[in-house]
C-alpha cells in the first residue's frame, strides 16, 4: 500500500467542466493521512483470501473474468460484487475507499489532475480501448502518488452509497464505482471526477477494486465513525447567490440550518427526521454499468453508450501502518 498525506480537498466538478450533473456541486472536505493499495487487487491476492476461507470465489464462467485463467495471477480480480470486495478488504482489516479518498488519490491530491498522469490523452497511459479484456496490473506507468491503473483497466468499487453531493447517505440502493475500464472508447469515461453506480450484488468483467485504510483514526478531521472509518465532513460547498453555505447546506442567510422535516446529523448533513422508505427505484434510470461485459451508462446530457504523465512520489506505508496483506 501507499501512504497518502491527506489534507483539504475539493471534490467534484464545476458545472462548466462536468460530464454528468452528479459531479456537481463541488465541495471541500478534509482527509487524514490514509493508505491505499498501489494496484487493483489481483487474482492471486483474491485467490489467497478464498483459500483462507475469508472470501467467496469470483465468477469464472466468462472468458473475460480473470479468475477463469490460471495464467493471470497479476491481473485485477474482476467479476466480483461489492459485497465480495468489501469482504476481502475487511479480511485485511481494511475497507474500500470512500469517494473523496478515491478522487483524492486519482487526482494527485491538490494537484487536481485531469487524469492520474496529467492532462494528456489516456492513449499510452492506461488500459482502455482494449477489446480483449483487462490488462495485467502495472502494464502502464504509475500515476499520481505512484498508484497504478486508478483510471482504466477496471472500474473500482468504493465504500459509499450513491447520492447527490455533498453528503453521503447511510444507506441506499446502489454503491458508487469510479475510474473507467478497459472497454471504454471515449475520454469522458476516464476523467477523475466521473461517478458510476451499481447494486452491491452486481458484478462484471469491467469491475474490480482496491482497498484503503486510515492508520490512525485519531487523525480523522471530523471525528471517527466506526473502527475503520472517519466521519464524512463538508467544510464548504459552492453555492449560487443569494444562497450561502451555512455549515450543512446552501440556503438563504435567513433560512434555518436544516429545512422542515430534516435534522442535522454528524457526517450526514440535514437528514430526514422520519426514515425514508426502502428504495426500489430502477437504477437503469441513471448512470449505470452492469454485467459480465460492460453494459451501458447514461449520464445527464449524454447519449447512451453501449460497449461493443507524470507521477507524484508518496511515502509507502509500512505493513504496520497500512494493515496486513494476504
Amino acid at each position: 500500500m501507499s501512504l497518502l498525506p491527506g489534507g483539504t480537498f475539493w471534490v467534484g466538478s464545476d458545472p462548466s467542466e462536468h460530464y454528468s450533473e452528479d459531479e456537481s456541486p463541488r465541495f471541500r472536505t478534509a482527509l487524514p493521512p490514509f493508505c491505499v493499495d498501489q494496484t487493483e487487487v489481483t487474482v492471486a491476492a483474491y485467490a489467497e483470501c478464498v483459500a483462507h476461507g475469508s472470501c467467496t470465489p469470483a465468477v469464472a464462467s466468462h472468458s473475460q473474468c480473470n479468475a477463469a485463467h490460471r495464467d493471470r495471477p497479476d491481473y485485477p480480480i474482476n467479476c466480483v460484487t461489492w459485497t465480495q470486495a468489501d469482504a476481502f478488504c475487511g479480511a485485511r482489516g481494511q475497507r474500500l475507499p470512500s469517494e473523496p479518498e478515491w478522487e483524492y488519490a486519482a487526482r494527485g491530491g491538490e494537484q487536481y489532475l485531469k487524469y492520474p498522469w496529467g492532462a494528456a490523452s489516456p492513449d499510452g497511459h492506461a488500459c482502455w480501448k482494449h477489446g480483449g479484456g483487462s490488462c495485467a496490473t502495472k502494464a502502464y506507468a504509475a500515476g499520481a502518488f505512484d498508484l497504478y491503473d486508478i483510471s482504466g483497466n477496471v472500474w473500482e468499487w468504493t465504500d459509499d452509497w450513491y447520492a447527490a453531493y455533498p453528503w453521503p447517505p447511510e444507506t441506499g440502493f446502489a454503491k458508487v464505482y469510479r475510474g473507467g475500464s478497459w472497454s471504454r472508447r471515449f475520454e469522458k469515461w476516464m476523467h477523475t471526477r466521473l461517478r458510476n453506480r451499481a447494486h452491491p450484488s452486481d458484478q462484471g468483467a469491467h469491475l474490480g477494486f482496491r482497498c484503503a485504510v486510515v492508520p490512525d483514526l485519531a487523525s480523522c478531521p471530523f471525528g471517527k465513525l466506526d473502527e475503520k472509518r472517519c466521519l464524512p465532513g463538508v467544510n464548504e460547498q459552492l453555492c449560487t447567490a443569494p444562497q450561502i453555505w451555512n455549515g450543512v447546506r446552501c440556503a438563504k442567510p435567513s433560512a434555518p440550518r436544516c429545512p422542515e422535516g430534516r435534522v442535522e446529523r454528524p457526517g450526514r448533513g440535514c437528514a430526514l427526521i422520519e426514515p425514508e422508505a426502502t428504495v426500489t427505484a430502477d437504477i437503469e434510470a441513471g448512470p449505470i454499468v452492469i454485467g459480465i461485459n460492460e453494459g451501458r451508462r447514461l449520464g445527464v446530457g449524454h447519449r447512451r453508450e453501449v460497449r461493443g504523465g507524470r507521477s507524484t512520489s508518496a511515502k509507502r506505508g509500512r505493513e504496520g501502518q497500512c494493515g496486513r496483506k494476504f
